[in-house]
């Protein structure tokens, strides 16, 4: 199932970069969100290639009704996300791996981090996989929208924590 989701966070990249591998502000989403932040670890230098690898842990109750079925108590996302050095125009591009432990589920995705001025462009394109006979589809279909509503939450998170530190 193929994922398009894009938003604008009102900061300079840099400052939403900064913003985005700052455990602290990793762990307020993470709150935000209803999972809860096992770990975070930066590898590398920020300001060339680096990666970002974040494993939180999810309730049933906050999943897709259709994936509950086959979740005992809480699943463990293991996210790992792999940024390119920044382009000529400073936009960044980040790969994205997300797999779900103790289920075939998963999704890969492109992030475009693109400067605009005082703003910044976050275009998001990629797949949810689930591979689970009969269900599958169902999964990776009723697992889309969150893609999207994750994105506008990190975003909007973002704008408000820039603004308090």
């Amino acid at each position: 199932m193929s994922v398009n989701a894009s938003t604008t966070v009102k900061a300079p990249l840099e400052t939403v970069l900064k913003t985005f591998v700052d455990e602290a502000f990793v762990r307020h989403v993470s709150d935000r969100a209803g999972t809860q932040l096992e770990s975070f670890e930066v590898s590398g230098d920020t300001n060339t290639t680096f990666t970002v690898t974040t494993v939180r842990t999810m309730s049933a109750d906050k999943l897709p009704d259709v994936v509950q079925k086959f979740v005992k108590g809480a699943v463990k996302l293991n996210q790992v996300d792999t940024y390119d050095a920044p382009a000529a125009d400073g936009s960044r591009n980040a790969r994205t791996e997300i797999k779900a432990h103790g289920l075939p589920v998963g999704a890969n995705a492109t992030q475009t981090l693109k400067p605009t001025g005082e703003e910044t462009v976050i275009d998001v394109a990629g797949d949810v996989v689930a591979n689970i006979p009969l269900v599958g589809k169902k999964i990776a279909a009723a697992a889309e929208p969150y893609i999207g509503k994750a994105l506008t939450l990190q975003a909007r998170a973002a704008e408000s924590w820039i603004a308090k530190h």
